[in-house]
């Protein structure tokens, strides 16, 4: 009979390419990764800032309209005319202008 040997596996020792190798690898799979996940923020921040601009330009034409309306409504005319409208009538008789007096 034959005698059966035992054979040992030799444990393998990895090199330092091997290292060098799969340190590449992740730093590829790394930077990919995070360049993808930069890029999809980036556009995620332009449309926030688009979104913003144009509600900025709303509120700008919205400001500008009110503004105008208010002049409108402050116009003496118009408020003449309201008031006489109502009924209201002006009574220029009770005015009294006081002239200050200069002191020298």
């Amino acid at each position: 009979m034959a005698s059966a040997k035992l054979i040992k596996k030799k444990k393998r020792k990895m090199l330092f390419r091997g290292y060098v190798t799969i340190f590449f690898c992740i730093s590829l799979i790394t930077f990919v990764a995070s360049r993808i996940a930069l890029k999809s923020y980036n556009y995620g921040l332009s449309i926030q800032a688009g979104n913003a601009e144009q509600e900025v330009r709303e509120l700008r034409k919205t400001v500008s309209s009110l503004e105008t309306e208010i002049y409108k409504l402050q116009d003496r005319d118009r408020v003449m005319a309201v008031a006489e409208k109502e009924g209201i009538k002006t009574n220029q008789e009770q005015v009294i202008i006081i002239e200050e007096e200069k002191n020298e």
